[in-house]
């Protein structure tokens, strides 16, 4: 009987050793854990104002409204659909391509006379060929992008359909009516193709006859 305390004051020793053991171990190594732990930020997706990032144009198409069969009416509608991204090389497109053609920083004044070295014309051809290198990149993004959607494409023209037949000349015909239209688009697109983000609609074309 005299033993039992005895024991049982190792045993809570050792156990205290161990618990002070994995506060030290926590705490030396605690650091990178917590960094691990720490979920990652998302980009921010990339916007200028004025500029449409990726989207898709979809064909200049005629509708037939909702409307007596003796006076049908119809609606001349082309689309454009844009959509949310984070490539940087959209951010480099929509700044004007600016950051490849920075000018650079004047180069220190030399003490020794050196012959003047003549200047050589830049093979972009100035701010025009600047302006067409710039257009061939965001093609070649708009190529990219149109690759990447696919067959979904088919999908949002079928929504502008499905969405466009079913009105009539009066719902279409005020500006509050043209902005509902382009939501309920917007809508259906971003139902259609879940893992795009759809930024907005617009209508390059919107004729009524």
């Amino acid at each position: 009987m005299l033993k039992k305390p005895w024991v049982l004051g190792v045993i809570g020793a050792l156990a205290g050793v161990g618990v002070a053991f994995a506060v030290l171990t926590f705490v030396l190594g605690g650091g990178d854990d917590g960094e691990a732990a720490t979920p990652p930020v998302d980009p921010t997706p990339v916007a200028t104002e004025g500029k449409l990032g990726p989207h898709m144009v979809l064909a200049d198409r005629v509708f037939n409204l909702i409307s007596p069969p003796a006076a049908p009416v119809y609606l001349k509608l082309q689309t454009v659909v844009e959509f949310q991204t984070t490539d940087e090389r959209w951010a480099h497109v929509l700044h004007g391509c600016a950051r490849a053609f920075e000018v650079a920083p004047a180069p220190m004044v030399s003490l020794v006379p050196v012959a003047p070295v003549a200047s050589v014309a830049p093979a972009s051809g100035g701010a025009e060929g600047r302006g067409n290198a710039c257009q061939t990149e965001e093609l070649a993004l708009l190529a990219e992008f149109d690759a990447q959607v696919g067959t979904g494409r088919q999908l949002v023209e079928d929504a502008v359909t499905s969405i466009v037949t079913g009105k009539t000349p009066e719902e279409v015909a005020t500006a509050e009516g043209k902005e509902a239209l382009k939501a309920e688009i917007q809508a259906a697109v971003q139902e259609r193709l879940p893992g795009m983000v759809v930024t907005r609609v617009l209508f390059t074309n919107f004729i009524t006859q």
